[in-house]
């Protein structure tokens, strides 16, 4: 009997560790959403994994919202973005920080619209301060901030504001 209690108490523990996400940060990412043909939901456990899949690109974190005009304006040029350097190693991930129940009426729509090329994404967190910590734990909530990282994953720059083509060319040409 204690045989049976300790090994059930470790198995409590090992599930306990895996859906604090403390390990577990190997498992396998599921196939849509490394090559999105939609805006796939996105937890913050499985944003640290897709950041991880991509070492070795530099990678540009776009964070967006349907309600945000110069976030919009900025979703064409970055599909440029991603076309243009794609194979010198960039990789866009747009990420829309809308709630849920506007996923299917609203924000697929203005995805299609604006930038169907780019890999996008729904967070899913109760909290984006929770997702968006992942890659910046000091994120000031301006729509929209970019974050570009280098090929080891690190954090370069972070672009608020709506930025151009040009801005964007700028902080990510001397990391290719």
């Amino acid at each position: 009997m204690i045989h049976f209690r300790n090994t059930f108490l470790f198995a409590l523990a090992l599930s306990a560790l895996f859906c604090t996400g403390l390990i577990g940060q190997g498992t396998k990412l599921r196939p849509e959403l490394l090559a999105p043909k939609t805006v796939e939901p996105l937890s913050a456990a499985e944003f640290r994994q897709l950041l991880a899949h991509y070492k070795g690109q530099v990678v540009l974190v776009n964070l967006w919202a349907t309600w945000c005009a110069p976030c919009l304006k900025e979703l064409p040029e970055l599909a440029k973005l991603q076309e243009q350097y794609k194979a010198q190693g960039l990789q866009v991930l747009a990420v829309t920080l809308d709630e849920p129940d506007i996923l299917e009426t609203r924000v697929k729509r203005l995805w299609r619209e604006r930038a169907p090329g780019l890999a996008a994404y729904l967070q899913t967190e109760a909290s984006s301060d929770k997702f968006v910590s992942v890659v910046d734990p000091a994120w000031a909530e301006i729509m929209p901030t970019n974050y570009v990282l280098d090929r080891a994953g690190k954090l370069k720059a972070t672009l608020t504001g709506g930025k151009t083509l040009a801005e964007f060319e700028a902080a990510i040409k001397p990391l290719l």
